[in-house]
């Protein structure tokens, strides 16, 4: 197994334009430590978020992870073993001019800005929650739901993008699916992919809409394999897709959320119709009648959303990407 602790010096914040912290082997497991996204430096509900984490230091990731043998245009697929709180706390805020309810630079308004707060959330494994309490003593709990909210790979085209990017590559995707069992498929930009982790979320409701998550650091065991650029799978793989035992997942970016929406839909439509052999217009409307759509964020530069299918409703119950899931889930070794 290959481990892989940054020192604070080493994390990284930006996707792209980096040079390896590490190398693996694809179908290895590996062992990842990541901070939350005040780098750890936020830790009473006295502290000051824009102080202690002032952009663009925010959201710090480990990586970039060179896959050994990962050609560009080669499909990566990530799976994701399981994540651990590598702390028994974890953190959220307010900011100003920050959250779905908040005015914005891109979207003014005349309004008071929103006060700054923080919480400090204890993790509560026994119970399987997070809780906290407000400044008057009422204590909240909402269940522990880890899972990372940014997982990518380097840009195309030599781009550098900043760590609170979500885009075709992945980035700071902010799916709460994207946790324990699932796998995610990214299209490899450049020699080796160059893996980028980070953005532990101990919970986060559909939207991120207060503008973070329950954040914390985390331990997290994954695997890799690659689905060869020239496989029929791996062609059309050109947005972020995920799997779990049993739904298949599209993910779309954009803004307005529509545009997101259209991408995820397109994207899942796509999918369906190359799995199932179906004509686009059956794929069309299979997945109409039976998806389900959720907002990842409605926060960051870009917004995100994933559309799912039960693989119950695919025709034939077809093998998604040459199985590769299904070997990764496993835990049986995957060559490249």
């Amino acid at each position: 197994m290959t481990r892989i602790h940054p020192a604070p010096e080493q994390f990284a914040f930006t996707v792209g334009g980096l040079p390896p912290l590490a190398t693996a082997d694809v179908g290895e497991e590996i062992e990842v430590f990541t901070e939350d996204c005040f780098s750890g430096r936020l830790t009473s509900v006295a502290g000051r978020p824009r102080e202690v984490a002032p952009f663009p230091r925010v959201n710090p990731l480990t990586g970039p992870i060179e896959l050994r043998g990962v050609r560009r245009g080669d499909v990566v697929a990530i799976h994701l073993v399981a994540l651990t709180p590598a702390r028994d706390w974890g953190v959220s805020t307010l900011s100003p001019n920050f959250g779905a309810l908040s005015g914005t630079r891109l979207s003014p308004n005349l309004q008071p800005e929103t006060a700054e707060h923080v919480w400090i959330w204890s993790v509560d494994p026994a119970t399987g929650t997070v809780r906290t309490r407000t400044a008057n003593g009422r204590e909240l709990a909402v269940p522990l739901r880890p899972f990372h909210g940014t997982v990518g790979v380097a840009p195309a085209h030599g781009e550098v993008r900043t760590s609170a990017v979500p885009d075709a590559f992945g980035g700071n995707l902010d799916v709460p699916a994207l946790g324990a069992g699932t796998t995610l498929y990214l299209r490899a930009n450049v020699p080796g992919a160059m893996l980028y982790l980070g953005d532990g979320h101990f919970a986060q409701g559909d939207g991120e809409f207060g503008g973070t998550a329950v954040e914390g650091a985390m331990v997290t065991r994954l695997r890799t394999a690659v689905l060869a650029e020239e496989h029929l799978a791996a062609r059309d793989v050109d947005w972020p897709r995920m799997e779990t035992d049993d739904e298949i997942i599209a993910i779309g970016v954009g803004r307005p959320l529509e545009d997101a929406v259209r991408v995820a839909v397109h994207s899942l439509v796509r999918w369906v119709s190359q799995s199932c052999d179906l004509a686009p217009h059956d794929a069309y409307q299979l997945v109409s009648q039976g998806c389900s759509a959720r907002i990842g964020n409605l926060v960051n530069p870009s917004y995100t959303v994933s559309v799912s299918l039960p693989k119950a409703l695919l025709p034939n119950r077809p093998v998604i990407m040459d199985g590769i899931h299904d070997r990764l889930r496993g835990h049986r070794e995957v060559a490249a």
